[in-house]
């Protein structure tokens, strides 16, 4: 038993001897960054400057070896969060680094260790004119102008709709946003948010209606114009309608004369034998209707 604890705790130490070097190696070295001041000819260097380490065993034309300079006069940043002259490659403890900038040899040396972070000013000095940056000027931003206030109709009735547009440019060399805003009498009646691309323009319009007769101004971010409400006309009164006039005849007709009255009639002469005729009939009927009834009386 002691035998084997033996061979046991042999095996393990063999396995430290010999495994630990070769895990070792294999775990690569940690880079070292650097960042600083960058003087040309005792001037800051321009935006654009390149700084580049060089060495035994140092990578270059990697990421960040060169690293181009975005501020004036630094190349590399202090803050964790930004890029910096990062050094690495297969380079031994203490290796002596030389420093470019644009190409030309800097004064400047440093040792390299791994996974340290080295704040190092370097300055170098060119014969003749300091070479030209390639960085391109940053675009301007948005700049908004407006112009051609129109409202049509200018004169309306009550409660008849009336458009109002201008025109927005942008005169900048990037996209923007604008806002806009439609006052009529000086109180808000609407806004509008438009997006108008760089060297472009855009006609914007407003439709409002007002039942209030008279003037009204109108306001769009400082241009100005007004238009009218017209009160409704009354009707006019019926004119009167014209009697017409009998028709004339084609041939007119001389008057009627008046007619004479008629001369009176003669009286005519009494029938006496048709009279007493009649009478006697009338006597007799009379006797017989009173002899009929005295009979039935009785």
């Amino acid at each position: 038993m002691k035998g084997k604890a033996f061979a046991f705790i042999l095996l393990a130490v063999l396995l430290a001897l010999f495994v630990t070097p070769v895990y070792a190696q294999s775990i690569p070295s940690l880079p070292h960054a650097f960042y600083g001041a960058v003087k040309v000819n005792g001037s800051l260097a321009l935006v654009g400057t390149t700084v580049e380490a060089r060495g035994e065993g140092v990578q270059t034309g990697v990421q960040n070896n060169p690293v181009v300079t975005t501020v004036e006069g630094q190349y590399g940043s202090s803050n964790p969060l930004e890029p910096k002259l990062i050094v690495q490659g297969n380079v031994a403890e203490g290796t002596i680094l030389s420093f470019y900038v644009n190409g030309v040899r800097a004064d400047q040396t440093a040792e390299w260790h791994s996974g340290e972070v080295t704040q190092l000013d370097v300055t170098a000095t060119v014969e003749g004119p300091p070479p030209e940056t390639t960085q391109a000027p940053l675009p301007k931003p948005a700049a908004f102008s407006l112009s051609s206030l129109t409202i049509s109709p200018n004169e309306v009735a009550i409660g008849e709709s009336v458009t109002t547009s201008v025109n927005v440019a942008n005169t900048g060399e990037q996209a923007g946003n604008y806002s806009l805003t439609l006052k009529v009498d000086g109180a808000v009646e609407a806004t509008k948010d438009i997006t108008v691309a760089a060297a472009a323009s855009q006609e914007v319009t407003f439709t409002t209606a007002k039942d209030l007769p008279g003037s009204h101004s109108v306001d769009i971010n400082g241009l100005t114009g007004t238009f009218v409400v017209k009160e409704a006309p009354s009707a006019p009164p019926a004119p009167p309608t014209p009697s017409t006039p009998p028709a004339p005849s084609e041939t007119p007709s001389p008057p009627t004369p008046p007619t004479p009255p008629a001369p009176p009639s003669a009286a005519e002469p009494i029938n006496w034998p048709v009279l007493l005729a009649v009478l006697g009939g009338m006597v007799v009927v009379g006797l017989i209707i009173l002899v009929v009834s005295t009979r039935r009386s009785y």
